[in-house]
């Protein structure tokens, strides 16, 4: 039988996120840093994080923490594209878990690794296992704002399968308690010291998500994502929250 078009996308994703397909280079420089790479991820430039980290490992392949990066942006990359029901992302998620495993026995401390592990465990819809390599992941760096962002979207995602209210109960919102516990964890991402403007503006934007799709709040929503799009306008969670203001100013 001939393979199908989903098939075929996964298969592709998953040859990338191991390196069979080179990424798409952009105008790297001949001189590339770690920090550079790491900034593209950071920016939101993910394609251009690729193939920075595919530079770097080509000249340090062996380098623990650039495949450990490297799986992290392709991650990113899987939930970009689940978010746009594009069917490949299941290849990014098998290839990033692919290149994560076997590093594990030299990286049973490294905070990082536990947070690209549990972000592929979440992406793949197995939340008990994320938030355990979560856990693991702030034991060794207390305070990490990445890990209380994704278990803020763990929470959202439980709020958006909440049962429907009972219909002889009391008229309550059962997507409330899961509201609380993703704002929470949002919240306590921003209190981070030194948070870079385009977290910021991803944990606001998250947080205006928390008030629109699970408390039905728009004004609360609205103040949220304008916080978003004013501290990092070019970003893509700026971006992202100004079309959501945008969007509301016609709706309402």
């Amino acid at each position: 039988a001939a393979m199908s078009v989903t098939a075929r996308a996964v298969i592709a994703g998953l040859f990338l996120c191991l390196g069979l397909i080179p990424s798409v280079a952009s105008d790297l420089p001949a001189i590339l840093s770690r920090e550079d790479a790491v900034s593209r991820y950071k920016e939101g430039r993910l394609n251009e994080a690729v193939a920075a980290f595919d530079k770097l490992l080509a000249e340090k392949p062996g380098d623990d923490g650039l495949k450990i990066w490297r799986a992290t942006v392709i991650l990113e990359q899987a939930r970009r594209m689940k978010e746009e029901k594009d069917a490949a992302y299941k290849g990014r998620i098998a290839g990033a878990y692919a290149a994560l495993k076997p590093l594990v026995s030299r990286n049973a401390d490294n905070p990082d690794w536990y947070y690209a592990m549990a972000k592929a465990f979440w992406l793949n819809d197995r939340a008990s296992k994320a938030r355990k390599a979560i856990a693991k992941a702030l034991y060794y760096r207390p305070g990490f704002p990445e890990a209380y962002i994704l278990l803020g979207d763990l929470a959202f995602d439980e709020g958006l399968n909440a049962p429907p209210p009972s219909l002889t109960g009391p008229p309550v919102n059962p997507m409330e308690e899961f509201a609380a516990k993703a704002s929470a964890e949002y919240e306590r991402a921003l209190q981070s010291q030194g948070l870079p403007p385009e977290l910021c503006a991803e944990a606001y934007y998250r947080l205006g998500l928390v008030e629109l799709v699970l408390r039905q709040k728009k004004g609360t929503a609205r103040e949220w994502w304008s916080k978003a799009a004013a501290i990092a306008p070019k970003g893509r969670f700026g971006k992202m929250s100004q079309g959501k203001l945008d969007t509301l100013s016609v709706t309402k």
